[in-house]
């Protein structure tokens, strides 16, 4: 798993998922703020080349964002070639409300 910011301040998050389907992936938002990506792919299949049987894992991994600095409505994912990008963009400024005191 690798995290990084890009050139317009979006969280990464790119994970290498080899021998997972689009379909065995799940991304849910939680509360406060948090990211959680998970696999279930535990069926097994007979391998063509050897008699063995290859089972595959499943996992979940959690991402909570302490700063309060993401746009948790904005998330997008991809998942391309056995690896998953989810982008999330940092929280616009303007968007803050601004409180009156009386």
């Amino acid at each position: 798993t690798d995290i990084y910011k890009d050139s317009k301040q979006n969280q990464i998050i790119e994970m290498a998922l080899a021998g997972f389907e689009k379909g065995d992936i799940k991304i849910k938002c939680g509360p406060n703020k948090s990211l959680t990506i998970s696999c279930d792919s535990s069926t097994e299949k007979e391998s063509e080349r050897f008699p063995r049987r290859i089972a595959k894992r499943k996992f979940q991994k959690t991402f909570i964002d302490y700063h309060n600095q993401l746009d948790f409505a904005k998330i997008k994912a991809s998942f391309k070639n056995g690896l998953l990008t989810v982008t999330i963009p940092p929280v616009d400024i303007d968007e803050f409300p601004t409180i009156d005191i009386e």
